[in-house]
């Protein structure tokens, strides 16, 4: 796993099995939530955690139904992604939720960080996710 290892074993204390990591080429720790678990997972990093992820950096959506080489990543129509940064730490962390076509929604994360407003309805607006 290219995970750090630090962040890895904090999630993995709080979350137990459901954060699933991935490996990536630019070695940034990745992992696979479900859906559910997204708003306390998250406001842990920010909040809860050790040297915490203050930042929000990013919010996205990957339309993945045409996608045919998975690399044992879920299946899923859509993709939202996370990336935010600790200072502290100085270490991004991405975030990956899997999401069904019939069902591409995820609850708001504006109570955490205000500014995913701006993302989240970008993520609406380009893939008609709800968040």
């Amino acid at each position: 796993m290219n995970a750090a290892p630090a962040i890895a074993r904090e999630m993995s204390d709080r979350l137990g099995p459901a954060a699933v990591p991935q490996e990536t080429h630019d070695h940034i720790p990745t992992f696979w939530v479900a859906k559910d678990r997204v708003p306390a997972l998250l406001r842990f990093l920010k909040d809860e955690i050790d040297r915490p992820y203050k930042m929000l950096y990013d919010l996205s959506a990957i339309d993945e139904r045409m996608k045919t080489h998975r690399d044992g990543q879920p299946a899923s129509d859509f993709t939202v992604v996370y990336h935010l940064l600790s200072f502290d730490r100085n270490e991004y962390v991405r975030i990956k939720v899997a999401l069904t076509e019939d069902r591409p929604s995820l609850p708001s994360i504006t109570d955490i960080w205000p500014a995913a407003n701006w993302y989240e309805r970008e993520v609406w607006d380009m893939f008609g996710i709800v968040v």
